[in-house]
């Protein structure tokens, strides 16, 4: 008499199915990983883009500058009004002075005049990605950024390129009212070397993003002067 064929799996079949899972799972998360890590990069990146899209558009509205400054090999950043001493006479409403009372915001009164307001300010520090972090801020000192800088009561760069990359907070980096903004490229890099650079036109304030070549990961702090992309900036 021949016995009914039994369905199923054995337990040998069971654990070479998942075998073969966990081989796959452990050739695939790697894979995965990096592609997570490069978009919170990407993503970084863009975030900041806009924000400072967005300082561009509140500098023009208020005229008064806006100002980006980061903590290189860190991942914290700054993007607030520019307090060089003038902003009363000079700002619309909306813009940020100092006054006896502290940091306020100007307003405008019934008359049509730009007059302080009982609103105080505070600049929130801002986060990158806990992944990402601020490379080098490279900023071209030209004799409006140097002037900005010295009615502020800061010290002005050398002339040139003002490089900040070796720890600390960056040099300013300023946003004009009227929509330019000082020379910059801002690197930013993730834990595994990759880097990307946001990247401003003075003239025009416009920025673009572009990707660097990576470097080694262990070394990314001790870097002092990353080079730019082939072909420059």
């Amino acid at each position: 008499m021949t016995l009914p064929r039994r369905s199923g799996f054995t337990l040998f079949e069971l654990i070479l199915v998942l075998i073969i899972l966990v081989t796959l799972a452990a050739i695939a998360f790697p894979t995965l990983e990096a592609m997570v890590s490069s978009r919170r990069l990407q993503q970084s990146a863009e975030r900041l883009q806009n924000e400072l899209l967005e300082a561009r558009v509140e500098a023009m509205k208020t005229g008064q500058a806006q100002v980006f400054r980061a903590t290189i090999n860190g991942n914290t950043y700054t993007i607030e009004p520019w307090l060089s001493g003038n902003e009363d006479s000079d700002a619309s409403a909306g813009a940020t002075v100092m006054s006896a009372s502290g940091v306020v915001e100007t307003e405008r009164t019934s008359t049509g005049q730009v007059a302080l307001s009982s609103i105080s300010t505070d600049g929130d520090a801002k986060q990158l990605d806990n992944d990402v972090q601020f490379m080098g801020i490279e900023t071209l000192v030209d004799a409006r950024n140097a002037l900005e800088i010295q009615k502020s009561g800061e010290s002005v760069p050398m002339a040139g390129v003002g490089t900040a990359s070796t720890g600390g907070i960056s040099s300013p980096l300023l946003v004009y009212p009227d929509g330019s903004s000082t020379t910059a490229q801002i690197i930013l890099a993730d834990t595994r070397g990759r880097r990307m650079a946001i990247q401003l036109r003075g003239v025009t304030g416009r920025s673009s993003i572009v990707r660097l070549a990576s470097v080694d990961a262990s070394s990314i702090a001790a870097i002092a002067n990353p080079a730019p992309s082939k072909g420059g900036w």
